[in-house]
């Protein structure tokens, strides 16, 4: 059964019964639910932490926010370098990723900064992509290389 909660300043006049009239609410809208008016005190002191008593409304709770470690940069040019090598074939990125995924490990664990998952994440990203651009490569200009040589032996020609 669904509740609904007068407006302020307004009062239930009726019975329970459904042909019941409730103000200007329609008779299929009848169940409403009884709620006592809710009053607030001013008097009621509220303390926060060692501070003296403060009346509701007076102000505010003060609220502290420690600010976050940075996020090292080197870690972030380690994750864009390795995203580039991954995507494309220059696999020579993939080297320079590696080493500034290995340099900003270190100076986060020095210095205390954030970017560790970035950091790995490059690693992983700048090693796979070195390998497997280095395997494709190699592939590449193996078949390329063997049908050089298809040709060769199906000529009958003899390479001096």
């Amino acid at each position: 059964m669904y509740t609904r909660q007068l407006p302020i300043g307004s009062t239930y006049t009726g019975s329970s019964h459904s042909s019941a009239k409730v103000g200007t609410v329609p008779a299929a809208q009848a169940r409403v639910a009884m709620r006592a008016p809710v009053t607030y005190s001013n008097s009621a002191p509220v303390t926060y932490g060692s501070s003296g008593p403060v009346t509701y409304g007076s102000s505010a709770p003060v609220v502290v926010c420690q600010q976050l470690a940075p996020t090292n940069s080197s870690a972030i040019v380690a994750f864009v370098l390795s995203l580039i090598s991954f995507v494309s074939s220059v696999f020579l990125l993939g080297f320079v990723g590696i080493i500034f995924g290995h340099i900003a490990r270190s100076q986060i664990k020095r210095r205390g900064e954030r970017g560790n998952g970035m950091a790995v994440a490059a690693l992983w990203l700048s090693y796979l992509s070195v390998i497997f651009w280095i395997l494709f490569w190699l592939a590449y200009f193996g078949v390329i290389a063997l049908m050089i040589g298809f040709v060769i032996v199906a000529e009958g020609a003899t390479i001096s």
